[in-house]
């Protein structure tokens, strides 16, 4: 067996994230490179970090270097990729840090509060013949990857797209510190939910022929019962020629918050997450639409139909290894190692940050204008 290239990443913070990606990437044998974590940042003692990695099982903890200033480790450390994993209103300082060190970047999403922060970091990464990418991992699942090559192009003319999101986390138990109430963190469904809600209705209405869409609606409630205004339940649709998207959020409903995230995101649900709508079929996609596993599609176009003229069903099963986070990283790894500099995604998330910047003007969702600044 050919021995695999090791692909050496750097984590700025150990966030909530963090503790979910950095586990699932390191040591998979399926996975087409040898993840390794070489080094971290954090604001904790260096006691901190080794608890961290006891608890969370991560290979070689003596060999990871901690530093204590996430600036130095862009400067100074010894890797091939840094994952950024903080709130994102920070990402914009820190991918600007990173690309003036020449580091090639996987930032999670949303990759910056609005799409002109993004376009400059862009522009930037071009120009230091660097890897940079939008850490939306739900696009390089099978399922997603399937959908997109062999599905949208047999189902027909996408009519209508119903997109969905909606996870409880704020619950009467959650305190109002949390980083999920703090607008000042980025907090709201929008951004949180909704930039995973957003990117299906872009694969629906782009994954075969990319045209011009536009927000034409966009309302919102904030949180009930809390103060600071962050917006839960958002309707946003979005229309192209002869196209409809309806992309919701809340996360505040439906569901209890009580139990740990993975159990929420197991949860059953009685209606899909995501239903695609075309002229020869339509494609479902159950709960949770991050992670999907499953495509049901129904087939009613004449040349799909049965003999009685009924519909055909389907389920196409696209197991997920893992959480399935990892499988992002083996795209920027091949990009990096096959001396690729470039975007991965630029455009598809460009798209979506300009619709969350026209969702939220037309909503009045507002953040403090520092954290929209170039």
């Amino acid at each position: 067996m050919e021995e695999k290239q090791t692909c050496c990443w750097a984590a700025l913070s150990l966030s909530n994230i963090a503790t979910v990606f950095l586990p699932d990437l390191l040591g998979r044998e399926d996975a087409q490179y040898e993840h390794k974590l070489v080094a971290i940042s954090t604001t904790g003692s260096n006691e901190r970090a080794q608890k961290w990695f006891k608890a969370h099982k991560i290979p070689n903890p003596e060999s990871i270097v901690v530093y204590n200033s996430w600036q130095t480790m862009l400067e100074q450390g010894d890797f091939d990729i840094v994952y950024i994993s903080t709130p994102h209103p920070l990402h914009y300082e820190e991918i600007l840090k990173a690309l003036k060190c020449k580091r090639n970047i996987l930032v999670e999403k949303p990759a910056t509060m609005n799409a002109a922060q993004y376009r400059k970091c862009i522009e930037l990464a071009n120009q230091q013949g660097v890897v940079l990418m939008e850490a939306m991992w739900t696009r390089y699942l099978p399922s997603t990857r399937y959908l997109k090559e062999e599905l949208l192009p047999k189902i027909g003319k996408v009519r209508r797209v119903y997109s969905d999101f909606s996870f409880p986390i704020v619950g009467p138990d959650l305190q109002d510190t949390s980083r999920f109430l703090d607008k000042a963190a980025g907090a709201g469904a929008l951004l949180d939910q909704g930039v995973y809600a957003l990117t299906w209705a872009d694969l629906a209405l782009n994954g075969v022929e990319v045209g011009e869409t536009n927000v034409v609606h966009s309302s919102s409630w904030s949180v009930p019962e809390r103060s600071g205004e962050v917006d839960d339940i958002n309707t946003v649709v979005l229309a192209n020629k002869g196209a409809t998207a309806i992309v919701t959020t809340s996360m505040t409903l439906p569901g209890s918050s009580k139990p740990p995230f993975y159990i929420r995101l197991g949860a059953q649900k009685a209606a899909p997450s995501v239903r695609i709508e075309a002229t020869e079929a339509s494609v479902a996609i159950p709960f949770p639409p991050i992670r999907p596993e499953e495509l049901h599609v129904q087939w009613y176009g004449y040349a799909h139909l049965n003999e009685d003229g009924t519909e055909k069903n389907e389920i196409i099963k696209k197991p997920v290894c893992g959480w399935g986070i990892w499988y992002q990283a083996d795209v920027i790894a091949a990009a990096v190692f096959n001396k690729q500099p470039c975007v991965i995604g630029a455009e598809e998330s460009l798209r979506v940050l300009g619709w969350m910047d026209e969702a939220r003007r037309l909503a009045d969702i507002k953040y403090d204008e520092k954290l929209e600044q170039i």
